[in-house]
């Protein structure tokens, strides 16, 4: 792993963390960053991560444990060897940017930082131009022709030239019209490029769509989102609430329930056992599906909350689950009937359902793991691990540019801040680097990773989808690569370039 990594919604809690507390952490010792920089690179190169994590402020220390950068930068020094050279790269707002040249790597080291000597949060990843690039030119359907063009075809390269990237597909709805881009392979060594129509799992991203038919649920009359859970469950479940506090709705679709992360807990023995038999995909799925709607109702009665209700935010996939659960029973519709119907209806997305046909099948991309194994298409219908959903880019994009318009009152519902701010209905609301409105998820499963994207102010969308697990965060700074370049090119109302790449 190449950049600093902590569950989804880590930055939204510094921020929170900022606000609060205003971040004086310690006085600045520095005049400017770049000197800070200089300092920074002196200390890594000397193994000195200690003194490097020194520099964190409260925030950060309340963000991650105690010598976890320290860790973190051992490991990197290892891969990267001394850094030979050192700049900087365009700041933003509050947000440091640098490019280290490193005897074997280069990397970009991002601070969050309130004033030069402080570290509020750091992000270090690979993503710059590498020495050990793949020297073989890449496959792609980009013409590279108009600006549009050449800035995705500039992230896409620096995205691509990891040796463990397979294929990667872009959507981006720009100045009103949508535009598709391909790159790599749909299998390695296949020499077939993707498609606008190819077929990748999409992760957590698939939350957002049990999200919004909960906001459709709420639009429809059939649920509050302070309803008590218990009032959707048969039986009676005493153990779902904490000091008097029921379990609501709305705390499942924020992750503030205070359940725990998984339905059942292993013991270490049966962990690692499972782990084993796991390995193959075909195994773990059908163990996953065998897991039901009823198994996870048994589970339930012995769930134990951890904190009160819609006090703490632990983003995880068991709310989701039962929240499909719940949506199933309000409706009384199986789920995958219910989601198929109702994105096909509301947003015309006849690509998107988790269960794909036999003709279906060919057009699925195969993913590859964190080990590079080949990872094949299974259907998954069960209750354990998580929410899932198949979607091409071409759907995928449709999906995001009815998000934008928000013409569907419960897509502008899921939008709204439901705890704090910053969390909606299974949406991430934050602001960019530029201090544009963003609206986004992440996704990650087997073999995949996708990042979804609104940003309502200037009516921009982007979707990334990529068959490999490389590292959700290069995907997440590919696409914020991807938004500063377009930031540069002409604004709406210009003359625009040749849509060349428009399908």
């Amino acid at each position: 792993m190449l950049h600093s990594y902590r569950a989804a919604g880590a930055l939204l809690a510094v921020l929170a963390l900022l606000n609060s507390t205003g971040a004086q952490a310690q006085t600045p010792q520095f005049t400017s960053y770049a000197q800070f920089n200089d300092t920074l690179v002196a200390r890594f190169n000397r193994g000195d991560f200690k003194g490097i994590e020194a520099f964190g402020s409260e925030a950060l220390k309340k963000l991650e444990p105690a010598g976890s950068m320290a860790a973190l930068l051992g490991k990197q020094q290892a891969k990267t060897g001394r850094i030979v050279s050192s700049r900087g790269l365009p700041g933003r707002n509050t947000q440091r940017e640098f490019a280290w040249q490193g005897e074997r790597q280069n990397l970009r080291v991002r601070l969050v930082s309130s004033a030069p000597g402080v570290i509020d949060d750091y992000f270090i990843s690979d993503f710059l131009a590498q020495p050990n690039a793949r020297a073989t030119p890449l496959a792609t359907d980009n013409r590279r022709r108009t600006p549009l063009d050449q800035a995705v075809d500039r992230a896409a390269t620096l995205y691509m030239q990891h040796p463990d990237a397979a294929g990667l597909s872009i959507g981006v709805y720009w100045q009103g019209q949508s535009y598709f881009y391909n790159y790599g392979e749909v299998t390695k060594g296949s020499g077939r490029l993707p498609t606008p129509a190819t077929y990748y799992d999409l992760g957590s991203v698939a939350k957002t769509f049990v999200t919004t038919l909960l906001a459709q649920a709420v639009v429809d009359k059939k649920v509050q989102l302070t309803d008590d859970i218990r009032k959707y469950l048969p039986g009676q479940y005493p153990n779902l609430e904490f000091e008097g506090q029921p379990v609501r709705l709305v705390d499942l679709a924020t992750h503030t329930s205070g359940l725990p992360s998984t339905a059942r807990q292993y013991s270490k023995e049966k962990k690692a056992r499972l782990d084993k038999e796991y390995a193959d995909l075909g195994v773990r799925i059908a163990h996953y599906n065998r897991y039901t709607a009823d198994s996870l109702l048994q589970d339930m009665h012995a769930f134990q909350l951890s904190t009160k209700p819609g006090v703490v935010y632990r983003y995880q996939n068991l709310d989701v689950l039962i929240l499909q659960l719940v949506l199933e029973r309000v409706y009384q519709q199986p789920y995958e009937q219910l989601i198929t119907q109702y994105v096909q209806s509301r947003f015309g997305m006849k690509d998107t359902k988790r269960v794909l046909s036999a003709p279906e099948l060919p057009r699925f991309a195969t993913g590859y793991d964190e080990t590079l194994r080949a990872q094949t298409h299974a259907n998954y219908t069960g209750y354990w691990g998580g929410a899932t959903m198949n979607s091409t880019p071409a759907d995928l994009l449709t999906y995001v540019r009815a998000n934008l318009a928000e013409k569907e009152p419960a897509v502008k519902l899921a939008h709204q801040p439901a705890w704090g701010t910053r969390i909606g209905l299974g949406w991430m609301l934050d602001t960019d680097p530029d201090g544009q409105r963003r609206i986004f998820h992440n996704g990650h499963s087997i073999g995949f990773n996708t990042r979804c994207v609104l940003y309502p102010g200037q009516q921009t969308g982007i979707v990334v989808l990529v068959n490999e697990a490389i590292s959700q965060d290069r995907v997440t700074e590919m696409e914020e690569y991807l938004k500063q370049q377009l930031a540069q090119l002409p604004a709406p109302g210009s003359k625009p370039a040749k849509a060349v790449g428009r399908r």
